[in-house]
């Protein structure tokens, strides 16, 4: 009995080993709006509850692995760092635990807000794991309101999800001289991945997601000429400005330029006693300069609201998640004061 239940084991491994997982990763600097984009995504795909989520995030709770739980998605978490360097062998031995034991036919990578793509790739492509997978889409979002500040401030990482992508899909395009700019600058870093500025509800984002741009019908969508040769592959000779990162650079730069605090809250408010106390915080110079908050407040009239900041607006909505805990993440951030700032004893 015990030779049967062994065989059927091995064969169900050695069925999982065989199958190639489609897989896709959702890149985008702080807030550009991954996780929304990726809820569309799973919704297109054709069995959702085919599609596990490898979910990283920048803090000790992640808002955006429990937003997705909470609709009934599968969901593996990486948190409190980069996933291309700190959870490199994390994200590696991650990556192979899906591919040995879960029955999946996709799986959706979204690394961290402050990681670089390059590493992720490497990790893709990694002989023991590419002939395993099959790397359908390699897309980065960009919020066209911040994209100009962020390409000036935090290079390293912004350039880089840029250049490695094989399409970029724009978010936030309120202000038409920033869109302008932004397309400039995507254009500088990528020159041949097709960019879309249209609505992502007006279009199958799918269907528009490949490795390989040339077999897309592109034409009504890119602001700039298509160019067809493109594969997806970048080296220092594609992008001489980007040049492949030493990693002890790399640390220095991601500590000197990031750090994350979470913070539990304690006092409950109205909506709109949180939306000035938290208006308040991001304008405080006392605090250190906040570029992404995100988390659950206790409301004072009962239950949670969720709280979203990606640096251009406050957004405070209710929710049923049940957590109270706010993630902050920004340069030079006052721990200490933001602990009392929020929790109102400062």
């Amino acid at each position: 009995m015990m030779n049967l239940i062994s065989r059927a084991f091995t064969r169900a491994k050695q069925n999982l080993s065989s199958h190639k997982v489609k897989v896709y990763i959702v890149s985008g600097f702080l807030g550009a709006g991954k996780t929304t984009f990726i809820q569309q995504l799973i919704q297109e795909l054709p069995d959702p509850t085919r599609v596990l989520i490898l979910e990283n995030d920048f803090g000790q709770v992640n808002l955006d692995g429990t937003l997705l739980r909470e609709q009934g998605y599968t969901v593996r978490e990486l948190t409190s760092g980069c996933i291309c360097c700190s959870l490199a062998g994390d994200f590696r031995r991650a990556l192979v635990d899906i591919l040995d034991t879960q029955d999946v036919d996709y799986i959706i990578i979204e690394p961290s807000g402050v990681s670089q793509l390059s590493d992720i790739l490497a990790i893709c492509k990694d002989s023991s794991i590419a002939k395993r997978i099959e790397l359908t889409g390699c897309v980065s979002i960009v919020d066209a309101m911040r994209a100009p500040m962020y390409y000036k401030n935090f290079g390293v990482f912004f350039k880089d999800q840029i250049a490695y992508s094989s399409q970029v899909f724009i978010s936030h395009q309120e202000d038409e001289d920033l869109l302008q700019n932004t397309l400039e600058i995507i254009r500088l870093l990528n020159p041949a991945a097709p960019i879309y500025i249209v609505p992502w509800k007006e279009i199958t984002l799918s269907k528009y997601i490949s490795m390989y741009p040339r077999e897309q019908a592109v034409s009504t969508l890119s602001p700039t000429k298509h160019i067809e040769n493109h594969t997806g592959h970048h080296t220092a000779r594609n992008h001489p400005e980007i040049p492949h990162h030493d990693h002890i650079a790399h640390h220095a730069q991601a500590k000197d330029a990031f750090l994350t605090c979470t913070v539990e809250c304690t006092l409950p408010r109205t909506i709109d006693e949180w939306q000035d106390h938290l208006k308040a915080l991001i304008e405080t110079n006392t605090t250190g300069h906040i570029l992404r908050l995100k988390g659950c407040i206790p409301l004072s009239t009962g239950g949670q609201a969720l709280v979203q900041y990606n640096g251009t607006g406050l957004e405070i909505t209710p929710t049923t998640l049940h957590d109270s805990y706010l993630t902050i993440i920004g340069p030079s951030l006052n721990n200490d004061a933001l602990q009392s700032f929020i929790n109102g004893t400062m």
